[in-house]
């Protein structure tokens, strides 16, 4: 089985990449690295891992590799702590809605052309929190 998780360089994400691919799991991770820059990671030259750069609201770059996946975990987000949200809500707010419609999209497209069964969405409070 393979799965394509967005939000690859992302903590939370860190450690389910880890748990696929000791499960046995092929695993293409998607992140553009627009919180914290390039991470070296102890699975990238993993067989089983192909890291792929680029930006989760890309709904072409999406459909692309989800036409190759079983399983999509979409865990990509634009997060910037506590300060930064009250700051910034609405544009975070704005950001994630594309990012979480690009996946529905695509995941849309590649379940009725390709092999894609299933999607997981993945997100936490600074995700989509209250504004006020």
């Amino acid at each position: 089985m393979r799965i394509l998780v967005s939000g690859a360089a992302g903590f939370i994400c860190g450690y389910l990449i880890e748990e696929l691919l000791r499960a046995n799991y092929e695993v293409i991770g998607l992140d553009n690295y627009a919180k914290y820059g390039p991470l070296k990671k102890s699975y990238d030259d993993h067989p089983r891992y192909k890291f792929i750069r680029g930006d989760a609201k890309n709904g072409r770059l999406l459909k692309d590799f989800l036409g190759e996946c079983d399983h999509f975990v979409a865990a990509a987000a634009m997060i910037g702590g506590i300060s930064y949200f009250h700051e910034f809500a609405y544009d975070l707010l704005a950001e994630n809605e594309r990012i979480t419609a690009a996946a529905f999209d695509a995941a849309n497209y590649a379940h009725s052309h390709h092999r894609l069964q299933k999607i997981t969405i993945m997100s936490s409070s600074m995700v989509f929190e209250n504004t006020t």
